[in-house]
């Protein structure tokens, strides 16, 4: 049988509360005490403010034949201590962004063409083929 005057214990909050296996990890904060006294509240600290991401990349796709898409990943292990692409989408960026250059350099006097939307270009195989 259990009194008023006797209570549980507050349960103990674990060191690895709100930790995540992929960020790294926070400082250690210092623990409140276990008990307070009567009548005190508890203390909220703020929540921090999140990054925002520096760098938002979007998934684009494309057909490609087999062969030449191990010519791409062949080209990108041989280079890549020397040129610099670590990744098959780093090294298409990379040519896609270079060949993009040398058209805005050619049909638009440098400048950047207008921004198109991803469903503004033609899909799918051209009538006829």
């Amino acid at each position: 049988m259990t009194t008023s005057s006797s209570r549980r214990p507050a349960p103990r909050r674990s060191s690895l509360a709100g930790q995540s296996p992929v960020a790294p990890p926070t400082p250690p904060t210092q623990e409140e005490p276990e008990t307070a006294p009567p009548g005190a509240e508890r203390q909220e600290e703020a929540p921090r403010p999140r990054k925002k991401a520096t760098k938002y990349r979007h998934k684009v796709s494309f057909y490609q034949d087999p062969e030449d898409t191990g010519r791409v990943r062949g080209a990108i292990l041989h280079t890549m201590t020397t040129e610099g692409a670590r990744t098959l989408s780093q090294f298409i960026n990379d040519a896609v962004m270079a060949e993009v250059e040398r058209l805005e350099a050619k049909y638009n006097g440098g400048k950047p063409f207008p921004s198109v939307g991803a469903r503004e270009l033609p899909q799918g195989r051209p009538m006829g083929e």
